[in-house]
């Protein structure tokens, strides 16, 4: 069990996050241990969850980043996203009551992860705590901004050339910070939009030639907005 002494240097960063919105810092130790929530720390490179091996929990990032991915049916690793501190990863597998992992979650960096069980939600006849309702209703918001993110992807998959999925990837982007992408890598970047990593760099190259982009080694930003208007 956690206690508030455990969770005090990490206290700020939880009720930023959306799940937690409406719940004042007295009780949060409370609602942590009733979704029976623990703390676990990841090396860098240390799998967190496994596909068909891992139980489906969702997990909180309190320091570090994990990058989340799948394999598609030709057993490519296609990433989703990767998720700094504040973020989290999981939320939507659990209301599926599903009993294994589809997807794989790997620490990036030395990481510690809040796991949270949100089926203890589900296995109560009637949800009187109303921290606990609370909670529910911020889930259930959680779930469909995961699903308008989910379908972001699909746009940007079901684009036939790089340069279209690169527009529809940093549409998204541009809103979020106006400055383009961070933390993600050339190859990360392939593999997120499902595409070679030769032909990403040679048309990110012609496209900086063309003065629609500039970038480094971890940053992307776009000169020419009419491009984001593909």
């Amino acid at each position: 069990m956690l206690t508030r002494e455990m969770l005090a240097p990490h206290t700020a960063l939880l009720l930023r996050h959306d799940l937690f919105e409406g719940i004042q810092a007295d009780d949060l130790t409370a609602l942590v241990n009733a979704l029976d929530g623990e703390l676990k720390h990841y090396a860098a490179g240390q799998n967190i969850m496994r596909m068909g091996r891992a139980p489906i929990v969702t997990g909180i990032i309190l320091s570090g980043a994990v990058e989340v991915s799948f394999l598609n049916e030709n057993a490519d690793q296609i990433d989703m996203s990767i998720f700094e501190a504040g973020k989290s990863f999981g939320e939507t597998m659990e209301g599926a009551n599903l009993t294994t992992s589809r997807m794989f979650v790997k620490a990036l960096r030395e990481s510690l992860i809040l796991r949270l069980k949100f089926r203890q939600l589900y296995a109560r006849e009637s949800c009187s705590d109303p921290h606990l309702w609370r909670f529910t209703l911020n889930m259930l918001r959680r779930i469909s901004q995961k699903g308008i993110f989910y379908q972001h992807k699909i746009r940007i998959m079901g684009q036939k050339s790089i340069r279209a999925k690169l527009s529809v990837y940093l549409q998204a982007i541009s809103e979020e910070d106006g400055e383009g992408l961070r933390e993600m890598n050339q190859t990360q970047l392939a593999r997120y939009l499902g595409v070679e990593r030769s032909a990403l760099s040679r048309e990110m190259s012609h496209m900086r030639d063309e003065g629609i982009i500039d970038y480094d080694r971890k940053t992307l930003r776009v000169l020419n907005p009419d491009f984001l208007a593909i």
